[in-house]
């Protein structure tokens, strides 16, 4: 698997060099830090600190919110030394910058691979490379991952604690009702379109068709035309040029018009949003779309579809694809924080995300609450450790595994030498809205010309990219 985001002059470009992830007692050796960073001198693991952490579940969430209440307080019992203070701020991009310069900002929480860029360019998240060296558990992080909390002087500023790609979401029933084989689905765009064909054919249900709102249609054109060969934006910073008038663009297009309005394949509701898709996947109306692989729980255990109809093969790749999207979730540090805080913070984000990786006691704990709260384990998911500590991470959980992950052999398969590529770095969700009304035109405008459409729609975002 690799990491590929896009260089300052304008290529593509692969890292996967590793840069020590650990706290390793918080030593203050190390690479100096980089442009603007706060150089916050060693650290002392000993030393009485209290912490904020955001993203407390709400209280609505009563299983959640118990089992996180229980872990901070499993927590501060190992370091007596660590207090937290929880709550329940959440990043949102539209606040993020005045919480941060107000300090009302917690120590601690998550950010999207899309944003992470951005706030190391501006200065907003806290290099933390010379406190996280030689550690146990960090340094055994996927290092095809790290490259996207990394700055162009590889410097360090979050950690990488959950990964996904996009993938070819099925339902395997409605496969075996149309006489197709589930086991084999399809891997290009050529075999998802016949196979769209005859589920529609065959069953009367929708063969193929993708949300087209609220951002998620442009994240999916986006996600396609990266599989056809075509980034949406080269560059980085004020260099950021927006590329959406382009033949991977267009090519994507062409098959969304096609599924729709030469086979018939694609239903009849066009203005799915991102739940909508969902419920009528669960609800066996659906038999092909693209999404994040990381969707069984969303349609599985929140909605009910049988666990055996939910099927996952690798996103479909066309002749010249330049990688396949992913995302995931990064632990952010604040950069107004001390060393000491940040070194708690380095530790209640081991604890609580990825110690189950790396140690069997807490994978065989972890796995067995799973499955008391009837729960998943085995999901599918990229690894944030390396391939080799993975597998020994399945060979503890073993026993406990209770979904089907044989139904997604062809989508585990295909992560070893897949080439993840990240989201646009500049205003990614603007250049998402701008797509949706290009993908929504595909889909009910059978005379919608997609060159214009998409020479408008790069224009726009343009605009919002220049203006900051």
């Amino acid at each position: 698997m690799t990491v590929a985001r896009w260089g300052r002059i304008g290529g593509l470009v692969s890292s996967v060099a590793l840069v020590g992830l650990a706290m390793g007692g918080c030593s203050g050796g190390g690479a100096a830090p980089g442009a603007g960073a706060k150089d916050r001198g060693t650290c002392d693991p000993a030393a009485d600190v209290t912490i904020t952490v955001g993203e407390r579940p709400t209280s609505d969430q009563a299983a959640t919110l118990e089992a996180w209440t229980k872990s901070i307080a499993a927590f501060e019992k190992l370091h007596p030394n660590i207090t937290i203070k929880d709550e329940e701020t959440k990043y949102d991009v539209s606040t993020f910058s005045a919480l941060l310069v107000g300090g009302t900002l917690p120590t601690t929480l998550q950010v999207p691979f899309t944003d992470i860029q951005s706030l190391i360019e501006r200065g907003q998240a806290a290099d933390i490379t010379s406190y996280v060296k030689e550690d146990d558990v960090l340094s055994k992080l996927n290092p095809q991952l790290t490259s996207v909390t990394q700055n162009a002087d590889g410097h360090t500023f979050g950690v990488v604690r959950a990964a996904y790609t996009m993938g070819l979401v099925y339902d395997r029933a409605l496969f075996a009702k149309a006489g197709l084989d589930a086991d084999a689905p399809p891997s290009t765009w050529d075999e998802v379109r016949e196979d769209a064909a005859t589920i529609a054919a065959k069953t009367g249900k929708a063969g193929f068709i993708i949300p087209t709102t609220a951002n998620v249609g442009g994240w999916l054109l986006t996600s396609m035309a990266y599989s056809n060969g075509s980034l949406a934006e080269e560059g980085t910073g004020d260099a950021t040029k927006v590329t959406l008038d382009t033949p991977g663009m267009r090519e994507s297009l062409k098959f969304l018009h096609d599924v729709r309005w030469e086979d018939g394949a694609a239903g009849a509701n066009f203005l799915h949003d991102n739940n909508t898709i969902r419920d009528d996947l669960a609800a066996g109306s659906v038999g092909q779309t693209l999404n994040g692989a990381n969707l069984y729980n969303s349609v599985v255990i929140a909605r009910g579809m049988p666990a055996d109809d939910f099927g996952l093969a690798p996103f479909p790749a066309g002749d010249d694809s330049v990688g396949v999207l992913g995302g995931g979730n990064i632990q952010w540090f604040n950069p107004k924080a001390s060393a000491n805080q940040v070194c708690a913070a380095l530790a209640w984000t081991k604890y609580y995300f990825l110690d189950r990786y790396v140690d069997q006691e807490a994978a065989v704990t972890w796995a067995k609450s799973q499955v008391a709260d009837d729960l998943p384990v085995g999901l599918p998911e990229v690894p944030v450790v390396s391939e080799k500590q993975y597998a020994t991470y399945l060979g503890w959980i073993e026993p406990y595994v209770n979904v089907p992950r044989a139904n997604y052999r062809a989508y585990l398969d295909s992560l070893p030498d897949a080439t993840i590529v990240s989201e646009p770095a500049v205003k990614a969700q603007e250049l998402y809205a701008a797509l949706d009304p290009v993908v929504q035109a595909a889909l009910t405008r059978k005379d919608a010309d997609p060159e214009s459409l998409l020479r408008s729609a790069q224009s726009q975002v343009q605009d919002l990219v220049d203006a900051g």
